[in-house]
């Protein structure tokens, strides 16, 4: 899961350091939620750079916020993922059945 996690925000990084060198160079032309994004983008990983140096370093900060952002979309969707009452009396059932027969 934790690879998983780390191919996910590296895709999420390159796609908004994409992003915001792609929309920098018309921000007049944005509507109001593109330039909204926008902005948000920029504000957690730095304006758009051409220097190679400033390019990984503002990489890597957007790659470590889809690492939060990542973080938190398990954290909010581990309480679904654990099993419920009728999944654990179905098992308890299935181990009764199997003593049974053994016997």
């Amino acid at each position: 899961m934790i690879i998983q996690r780390i191919y996910n925000a590296a895709i999420g990084a390159t796609y908004d350091r994409a992003q915001i060198t792609k929309d920098s160079k018309h921000v007049k032309k944005l509507d109001k939620i593109e330039f909204d994004c926008f902005n948000k983008k920029r504000a957690t990983s730095g304006p758009s750079v051409h220097n190679p140096i400033k390019i990984a370093k503002s990489w890597k900060l957007a790659f470590l916020e889809n690492m939060k952002r990542q973080k938190m979309i398990e954290d909010l969707n581990a309480p679904f993922e654990k099993t419920g009452i009728l999944a654990k009396t179905k098992q308890i059932v299935k181990d009764i059945a199997k003593t049974i027969k053994k016997v």
